[in-house]
């Protein structure tokens, strides 16, 4: 809890430079935001404080922001990106107004691209470039994010690192508020540059001055250090809201029943653990969480029915007291009943078979009916087109790639289902190493060498009906570090005492586990860097034994997921140790899929 509390010092330290720059601005000022940027920009201020500091008008970018504008200081908030720049200048050289004066704040860093771009433009000194970074945003207990979902395709896809130095100073200043980390460990390559740009920061810009830490181990993890995390399909309550609605900076857009056809379908609803009935289901498995609502829709209708006979001075201390909490419990319970209902609608019919398949998918077992379930699906349409190519990579990742014959069918299938202006994410997906194919012998089940074409098909055909010993990497990881259940029937789903829960008994996250065995030391940090994870490093190079943190950061890069985020939460409850997580972005296997096609 202490650490939550300081915690909330960044939502103060974000607004405090969002209020400065607005200062360096005199007058009266109209505000266009990038649609992308609002809902994060809510968590970090409100309106009223926006109008303290001459805020008249707010704006989404559009084609029609600059025309409804009627100040005469005119900001435009941006991520620090092209696109999003070319548009501005779009619209400044439309109007052609020589009484505005065009400011553009950027976030997170400035780039000389776009100064390039304002000179290519001709508004070279005609608009004032301010540079903007906000701190991670607390969604909610325990998780704090960036809010930059553009850094997973540029960092993994395009390999542009320039989101990187934003990454680390966030990091530092995480350190100078709760004090420097006694051990970092780094899961990856980009996580290992994000802690030496960090010890930079640490030389260039300063050190925490208390004495004592409040973080015992931050842990730096790559998204692509266990992309079967993101993948697979989730089982808890939050973490499926996000894979059907969609879960945008902690805020949800339910539907809503009563809405006339002119209106917004949808309403938004924080997420957060001030709300009472979120708080006792956010990490439930979906399949308890039905029943506890209608649990509480009893109990809220049973205290209407006593209010009823409630005397006069009674019924007067309930509205005063009791009645504006009652009233937002009954909203709130609604608002997750309509959820529910939208993911069971959703998914529901298919979910049981869903797991079962990413079960074989994780075992390596039964390969054929897995790929004739998948390109049912195409044939049907059923899932989407996401759904269905989040399934291909999952049986490409942990069966290390697909037999080249059958990833020929199955991308075929797919561009004829779903277009072949997909072909070049498909591309993408076979370079982040999520759709590759098999270059296995024939022990894993392909035939290599000088063989005739009709000897490796018939080999390949041969090894998909038949139990060849076959062990790809994946499997090799999945023993090395536990990451399956040893009995997935015996695990209670409702009173979980096991993380793989959040999938349905059927995969430990990679991150959460490596955190788990260091608890309970059954590994050490040397163990992880020399054995278990290539790649990683630690530091100081060499920790004490003895060294056992009660606190941990896990810092992914390139987004976590709320399955991850649970589970971390429950190891948590089950050991005392505290356990923040953070993230560059808050995803799932559909957002990082569509993110790169």
């Amino acid at each position: 809890m202490q650490m939550d509390g300081r915690l909330t010092a960044l939502r103060e330290l974000s607004q405090l430079r969002l209020i400065n720059i607005f200062n360096q601005i005199p007058g009266k000022k109209d505000l266009i935001i990038d649609a992308p940027l609002m809902k994060a920009l809510d968590r970090i201020t409100g309106i009223s404080v926006l109008r303290k500091h001459d805020v008249d008008k707010i704006f989404k970018l559009d084609s029609n922001a600059g025309q409804n504008s009627v100040n005469n200081q005119r900001l435009y908030l941006i991520m620090s990106d092209l696109i999003s720049a070319k548009r501005v200048c779009d619209q400044v050289n439309a109007e052609q107004r020589k009484d505005v004066d065009y400011h553009i704040i950027v976030v997170p860093r400035k780039l000389a691209a776009i100064d390039q771009l304002l000179e290519e433009e001709g508004l070279w000194g005609r608009v004032t470039i301010h540079v903007y970074q906000w701190e991670p945003i607390q969604l909610d207990m325990g998780l704090i994010s960036l809010e930059l979902p553009s850094l997973f395709p540029q960092l993994f896809v395009d390999g542009d690192q320039t989101l990187l130095p934003a990454v680390a100073k966030s990091l530092w200043s995480l350190q100078m508020l709760l004090g420097r980390s006694q051990v970092t460990l780094t899961l990856g390559r980009y996580a290992k540059q994000v802690q030496s740009m960090t010890e930079v920061l640490m030389d260039q810009i300063g050190e925490p001055d208390k004495p004592q830490t409040d973080i015992g181990c931050i842990v730096l993890v790559d998204r692509d250090v266990d992309y079967a995390a993101s993948l697979l399909t989730p089982a808890t309550y939050t973490s499926l809201m996000d894979e059907v609605l969609g879960i945008r900076s902690g805020v949800v857009e339910l539907p809503k029943s009563d809405a006339k056809p002119d209106e917004k379908q949808t309403i938004g609803h924080l997420l957060s653990s001030e709300d009472e009935i979120y708080n006792q289901i956010k990490n439930r498995h979906f399949s308890d969480v039905f029943s506890f609502l209608s649990a509480k829709a009893k109990q809220l209708s049973n205290e209407y029915d006593q209010s009823r006979k409630m005397a006069l001075h009674e019924m007067k201390q309930y509205v005063s007291s009791q009645l504006k909490t009652v009233m937002a419990r009954k909203r709130a319970l609604a608002m997750h009943i309509a959820g529910c209902e939208a993911v069971i609608t959703a998914i529901g019919a298919r979910f049981e078979s869903l797991q079962d398949m990413e079960q074989n998918m994780l075992e390596g077992t039964n390969r054929r009916s897995v790929q004739s379930y998948i390109e049912e699906n195409i044939v049907t349409g059923g899932g989407g087109k996401l759904a269905n190519l989040r399934l291909m990579c999952l049986l490409s990742l942990t069966q290390d790639g697909l037999f080249s014959e059958d990833a020929w069918s199955l991308k075929t299938q797919f561009l004829h289902a779903y277009g072949y202006h997909l072909l070049p994410g498909l591309h993408n997906l076979e370079n982040l190493g999520l759709l590759t194919t098999s270059s296995a012998g024939l022990g894993s089940g392909l035939v290599t060498g000088p063989v005739s074409d009709a000897t490796g098909r018939l080999a390949n055909k041969v090894a998909q009906v038949v139990s060849l010993p076959k062990r790809s990497s994946f499997q090799v990881l999945r023993q090395k570090l536990k990451l399956f259940s040893a009995n997935r029937e015996d695990i209670n789903l409702k009173q979980p005492t096991d993380m793989s829960y959040v999938y349905g008994g059927a995969y430990i996250p990679i991150a959460c586990q490596l955190v788990q065995l260091l608890i309970k030391k059954e590994v050490s940090f040397e163990d992880i860097v020399n054995q278990l994870i290539p790649g990683s490093s630690v530091t100081p190079s060499k920790p004490s034994i003895d060294f056992l943190p009660r606190s941990f950061i896990v810092y992914f890069i390139g987004g976590v997921t709320y399955a991850e985020v649970a589970a971390f939460q429950l190891l948590e409850k089950l050991t005392g140790t505290r356990i923040i997580v953070a993230s560059t972005s808050v995803m799932n296997g559909s957002t990082l899929i569509d993110s790169v096609l």
